[in-house]
């Protein structure tokens, strides 16, 4: 009889732990039934949404280099493979930058604004290379890019980026006294303003590359040869 009477208690014991863990169950769903929550969002459709601006370079190369307001403006932020002085983005340096001779000077004006809908940006000149292949060869010599300087300048205008004419401006490599490299880069800030609205580009601003065959090039082996330099101007988000 005692036996049985511990196994009832035990059954009993057994059903209130249960019951318990039930009325534990039960009073979980109770305590939620009562939760009051409240979402906010970042005020969605208005003007201080989190978000981000837009900051958008572009560039114009000039058909000729005899004045007038031709624009090829365009972006173009890939290394070029097949270039082609009839497209956009090939600066014109004039007839006489195929018949470069000790001393002379090439001129080619460009421009670059802050797209329609950009920040203002401040652009700087970050590469300059050789048009791959980097072996020397006949229209594409290594040995004369080597050889030709350049100076490049910002704030001179289309017309007088031109021998005799190339004065004032700020300079972005080289100077009036001597050119660089034509590998050389520069950290000179460029300031491009931002337009007048969403759909006005910024002012565009005036740069002019100048390339020379110094005249202390006496390497006969260069004449007769041609090279095609490149240039990769690059923008950060400007004042």
């Amino acid at each position: 009889m005692v036996a049985k009477t511990s196994s009832n208690k035990a059954t009993k014991v057994r059903a209130l732990l249960a019951g318990g863990l039930v009325l534990g169950v039960g009073a979980a769903f109770t305590l939620a039934a009562w939760t009051d929550n409240e979402w906010v969002f970042g005020n969605s459709g208005g003007d201080n949404d989190p978000g981000t601006l837009t900051y958008h370079m572009e560039q114009n190369t000039f058909t000729n280099t005899n004045g007038g307001g031709d624009d090829l403006w365009s972006d173009k932020p890939n290394i070029p493979t097949v270039p082609d002085s009839a497209t956009d983005g090939a600066l014109t340096f004039g007839a006489i930058s195929a018949a470069l001779k000790p001393g002379d000077t090439a001129y080619a004006p460009m421009q670059l604004r802050a797209a329609a809908g950009s920040e203002a940006l401040t652009a700087t000149l970050a590469e300059a290379v050789k048009l791959a292949p980097a072996t020397d060869t006949t229209d594409n010599s290594l040995a004369l890019y080597n050889a030709l300087t350049v100076r490049a300048v910002y704030g001179v205008t289309k017309q007088n980026c031109a021998a005799g004419t190339l004065t004032g401006g700020t300079d972005i490599v080289g100077s009036a006294v001597a050119g660089v490299p034509l590998s050389s880069t520069s950290t000179t800030a460029i300031p491009l303003p931002k337009g007048a609205d969403a759909a006005t580009a910024g002012a565009a601003v005036d740069v002019c590359f100048a390339i020379t065959l110094p005249s202390t090039v006496t390497d006969v082996t260069l004449q007769g040869k041609q090279t095609i330099p490149l240039w990769r101007f690059t923008s950060i988000a400007g004042s």
